[in-house]
Formats: structure tokens, C-alpha cells, sequence
């Protein structure tokens, strides 16, 4: 298939946790190498001493620098799995050491509003693949100095889709699902992303996001599973590598937030589309979807076999 025009994508994560916002990560950049996309900005939906300098050291791996952000209203310490790792290995231009000093990272929001004051009308991607709390930050943010518009009017402004690795839905899945295929776990009846949110960061990031908002739900990206021995094959002083060996000892990991990546680059390719209507967050953050003439959400349904989508992503990965 032929991707002549670029995507112009935001990239919001959670990455330093699990290793699939690595991966992604690393999966963007050999799509914009590929002329596919073009990376605007990544911000992360917390913030952390650790995890500007991860998402930096990824970027300047893959030779790009970008504006970074990080959520200061949802401050933490940890280290993460690997993101403290990554900050510490490798170069970056946010060291922890420049936590709490004006050279840290700015706050997601700034990025976020100046990135799409910048950008053309309707030309934007925002891809979410972590807690949907910088999604509610941008949608009830007032007029500043980027933009005389409303975060809603900006969205409805600048960003043409939506894509956001994130819910459950029982209406096509209504089977019993367990995390990672443990039957001796607890099924998936919410989503961790949703979940993560919290309450009503959730419902309003969800139900109130005005234009065309895509779901990739935790069911497909379960059934893939990627990156399997990538620290033993992957350049050396590779970032991302280090990651996947940190996290699980380099055995790869199932992929959500690379279907929804992917999906963002290449609309529509390896996915159908549930009907348009609007999608919900009920009290105990399980998603549902809903006749609407008002919204223009959905959620994606298989429509490749899931091997064949396992192999496009490591090829992208391996650069291929």
C-alpha cells in the first residue's frame, strides 16, 4: 500500500511502565522515516523526573528532537520500570537532575496548545495510548497566549482524528477475557487506561470529545504480541531494546498501543470501523457505544489476521 502524504501526529503516553508506549514509540519513528508521518510533539499524561529524559533519549536515538512534555498536575516520583533507566543511560536533554529547575521539561498542556495553534487546520493526529487525563486537560483548557480558542474549539479546529488506545466493549467482545491469557487471573471487565483516569477525567475525556474519536480497545491488541527477542537483534545502545529487556527479559508483549499507532498512520488498513455513534464511560469505567447523530465516535473490529499485523509491526520495528 502507498502512503504518499504524511501524518502529522501528537503522541501522547504514559510511556516508563509497560513496554508497549516504547515500542510505539519506536514504531512511529520508522514510519516517519518511511515518510509516513511527522512526528509534532509527545507529551506524557504524568509527570516524573524520569520519564521526559525517556521519551528525549528514544527521539534522539531515532534522530529527532521534538518538543517533550510531561503532566505536572499528576506528579509522581517513580522511576517506572525502565524510564529512570533510560534517563539515566542515555542522552537526553532532561536529566532528572533538571527536575524541579526552569530547564525541565514544560507542562503537556503548553506543548499541546501550542503545537495545534501552530499547526493547519484539520491537519493533526492525536494519538493517546496512556490515561486519558491529558485528553480532559486540553478539552476543558481556557483561551492563552497560543490560542484565542477554547480547548474544545481547538480540537475541533486542528485535529482531524483521535485515536486512543483505551476500553472494553462488551458489545462485540462478550466473552471472558484474561489478562495475558491467565485463566487463573481476574477477566478484563475495564480497561486500564479508562480506569487509570479516573473519575470524571474519564467520562468527560470519553463522552464529551468533540470530532472523530477511535477507539483501538484492549481486545486487539491482546491477541498480538511483538517484539519478541528485540534486544538480540536491535542496534546496539538502542533505548528501546533496553526497555523490552528491563520489562519482561526481552520475551515481547502484547501490542495495544501499537494498534492504535498504527491505525493513526494508516487509517483504516488493518481495521474496520464498529458503526459512528457516541462512546461512553459508565460508573465502573466499562466503555459503551451508542446511537448518535451528535458524535462521530467508534471502536475498531479485526479485519486482517492477526499475524499478519504482528509481522508489519516488528518489520516496521526492525526498520524493514
Amino acid at each position: 500500500m502507498d502512503y504518499k502524504k504524511p501524518v502529522n501526529i501528537i503522541f501522547d503516553t504514559d510511556i516508563g511502565g509497560d513496554c508497549d508506549d516504547a515500542g510505539t514509540l519506536a514504531m512511529l519513528h520508522r514510519l516517519c522515516d518511511k515518510g509516513e508521518a511527522n512526528l509534532l510533539a509527545v507529551t506524557h499524561c504524568y509527570a516524573s523526573p524520569f520519564v521526559a529524559g525517556c521519551i528525549d533519549a528514544i527521539n534522539k536515538f531515532y534522530g529527532r528532537r521534538v518538543p517533550v512534555g510531561i503532566n505536572y498536575d499528576l506528579s509522581r516520583e517513580s522511576r517506572g520500570v525502565y524510564a529512570g533507566a533510560l534517563c539515566d543511560y542515555f542522552e537526553n536533554d532532561y536529566p532528572a537532575s533538571a527536575w524541579g529547575t526552569p530547564k525541565a521539561a514544560p507542562d503537556t498542556l503548553e506543548i499541546l496548545r501550542r503545537t495545534l495553534a501552530e499547526a493547519a487546520d484539520g491537519s493533526v493526529t492525536f494519538v493517546v495510548t496512556g490515561a486519558l487525563n491529558s485528553m480532559a486537560k486540553l478539552l476543558r483548557s481556557e483561551p492563552d497566549g497560543y490560542s484565542p480558542l477554547s480547548g474544545a474549539e481547538l480540537i475541533k479546529r486542528k485535529i482531524a482524528r483521535t485515536v486512543v488506545m483505551g476500553g472494553r466493549f462488551f458489545e462485540s467482545w462478550p466473552m471472558v477475557i484474561y489478562p495475558d491469557g491467565n485463566v487463573n487471573g481476574t477477566p478484563v471487565t475495564w480497561e486500564w487506561n479508562i480506569k487509570g483516569t479516573g473519575m470524571p477525567d474519564a467520562k468527560a475525556a470519553v463522552g464529551e470529545w468533540p470530532g472523530e474519536l477511535i477507539l483501538a480497545s484492549y481486545e486487539l491488541g491482546s491477541y498480538i504480541k511483538t517484539m519478541v527477542g528485540f534486544a538480540g537483534r536491535a542496534q546496539k545502545g538502542d533505548p528501546v531494546a533496553l526497555a523490552y529487556e528491563i520489562h519482561n527479559r526481552d520475551t515481547g508483549r502484547c501490542s495495544w498501543d501499537h494498534t492504535a499507532m498504527l491505525e493513526a498512520v494508516r487509517p483504516g488498513a488493518y481495521w474496520n470501523y464498529h458503526k459512528f455513534g457516541h462512546i461512553t464511560v459508565d460508573d465502573e469505567f466499562v466503555t459503551h457505544w451508542t446511537e448518535s447523530e451528535e458524535y462521530r465516535h467508534t471502536y475498531m473490529l479485526p479485519k486482517v489476521d492477526y499475524e499478519e499485523i504482528r509481522q508489519i509491526m516488528d518489520d516496521l520495528i526492525d526498520g524493514k
